[in-house]
């Protein structure tokens, strides 16, 4: 008889929680375990390699130690850049263990009708993978690299000046964009003001619970290996005010934050 496990989300920090928050909300019966690298936000400006060893400490915590079933890389910059990578790892050291991406049902759910702006991370933008599923199945589509935005995010910074820095760089007759990192969603009403013109938006925090609930449902022998306790723990890397207030507000004052060291 197999040990069933919980869900690992993993990012560097506020994007995944954002994410594990409408996670919780959709499918509220499963137990978490959320993994928020502090010590190293931003990924977005890391290279490969930098991300494959915070990566792999940090899926070595969650399936090893943890013993998550599977992980949710609630970052675009790892899912787009060193999932294959990652996957090869996985199957090597926690062969039958699942880890989710996000970069297909992300573009899938993009659309091929209408030009679409795309706002995310340096790494993202210059991301072949993401670049080679956008021209096979999107259209039309700019994108526009904010490479500042998540760490104002992550430090309680000024968000919407920083987007309206960018207001003209993105034409009036775009009616859809989306935000393809997972930080970007807490200021999406910012994002709103600043482009009034676009009337629709994808949004991954939707999207990521919905994959999940398809996924469980096209492969209900994988669902399986879930435990369905309600339970949630929540670990970061390093400490942050930010986080703390946000956790509070999403999740309350009673859930703990545990500090951990991945540095091995």
């Amino acid at each position: 008889m197999y040990e069933k496990g919980s869900i690992g989300v993993f990012d560097s920090g506020l994007g995944g929680l954002w994410v594990l928050k409408h996670l919780r909300e959709e499918l509220p019966d499963y137990d978490y375990v959320f993994l928020g690298d502090q010590l190293n936000v931003s990924y977005g400006n890391k290279n490969h390699d930098e991300l494959f060893v915070l990566a792999t400490n940090a899926l070595d915590f969650l399936y090893g130690q943890m013993n998550c079933a599977g992980v949710v890389l609630a970052c675009n910059t790892i899912s787009s850049t060193i999932y294959d990578r990652l996957r090869t790892w996985k199957d090597e050291k926690y062969f039958g263990k699942i880890l989710f991406g996000i970069v297909r049902p992300t573009v899938e759910s993009l659309g091929n009708n209408n030009t679409v702006a795309i706002f995310a991370t340096q790494r993202t933008c210059e991301s072949e993978v993401y670049e080679n599923f956008l021209s096979s199945n999107v259209r039309n589509y700019m994108k526009t690299p904010m490479k500042e935005l998540a760490g104002l995010i992550e430090n309680g910074g000024d968000t919407y000046s920083y987007i309206s820095s960018f207001k003209d760089s993105v034409p009036d007759d775009i009616k859809r964009g989306a935000l393809l990192c997972t930080h970007y969603g807490i200021v999406r009403n910012d994002f709103s003001k600043v482009f009034p013109g676009i009337l629709d938006w994808v949004y991954q925090e939707e999207l990521i619970p919905k994959y999940l609930k398809d996924y469980f449902v096209e492969f209900p022998e994988r669902e399986q290996f879930f435990s369905h306790n309600k339970s949630l723990s929540i670990f970061v890397t390093k400490e942050s005010d930010v986080f703390k207030k946000f956790k509070n507000e999403w999740f309350g004052e009673s859930v703990r934050i545990e500090l951990i060291n991945l540095n091995k």
